[in-house]
């Protein structure tokens, strides 16, 4: 994937402007409680294996049911690179300097802020981490959180598209974080 083109289209969260294309009906993301409890497998409705097919159609349907738009002429284009589906953001005309080209309903954004608010403080979960000394990462941990437990309910999230439109596989160091090479232990490397 083109993390560069894909964070920079993702990146751009701004007013919406009549440019865009109108979006169906929003139907609202919904809390979960705080209080959870489940025997399902994350794995159970995504397919996380390296070789599984995105679905990035049912991705943009789910991004206008949601809200999230486009200006005209941003579009979606899927090549093949080594056996896997690259998708990257195109335009299809010339857009002036500064065009807004996404506009994203602040309440589709998964953000830590959110998840706390959401899930309340997590005093015994903060201790953890405090006393691993990675209490820098907290907002992380809350959003990871959240991402998990949408994971954990398959297709009861009103996520589920977005999440299984997402790729899993990546061929290069710069689509990851310093965060994300933290998270992998060493002995991880194939």
């Amino acid at each position: 994937m083109k993390a560069s083109t894909c964070a920079f289209a993702l990146a751009i969260i701004s007013h919406v402007a009549s440019a865009f294309i109108s979006p169906s009906t929003f139907a609202p993301i919904k809390d979960v409680g705080r209080y959870f409890t489940s025997t399902k497998q994350l794995y159970a409705t995504i397919d996380v294996d390296e070789d599984t097919s995105r679905d990035t159609a049912s991705m943009e349907e789910w991004s206008y049911a949601y809200g999230i738009g486009r200006a005209d002429g941003i579009q979606l284009v899927g090549e093949d690179v080594d056996g896997f589906l690259d998708v990257h953001v195109e335009t299809a005309q010339e857009l002036p300097a500064g065009t807004s080209v996404m506009y994203i309903p602040s309440d589709v954004i998964l953000s830590s802020n959110r998840a706390i608010a959401e899930f309340g403080r997590l005093e015994e979960a903060e201790s953890l981490l405090q006393a691993n000394g990675v209490e820098n990462e907290m907002r992380e941990f809350y959003l990871m959180l959240k991402i998990l437990v949408e994971l954990e309910k398959g297709e009861e999230s009103p996520y589920y598209h977005y999440f299984n439109g997402l790729p899993r596989f990546f061929a290069n160091g710069p689509s990851m974080t310093p965060f994300c090479y933290r998270c992998i232990p060493p002995f991880a490397a194939k």
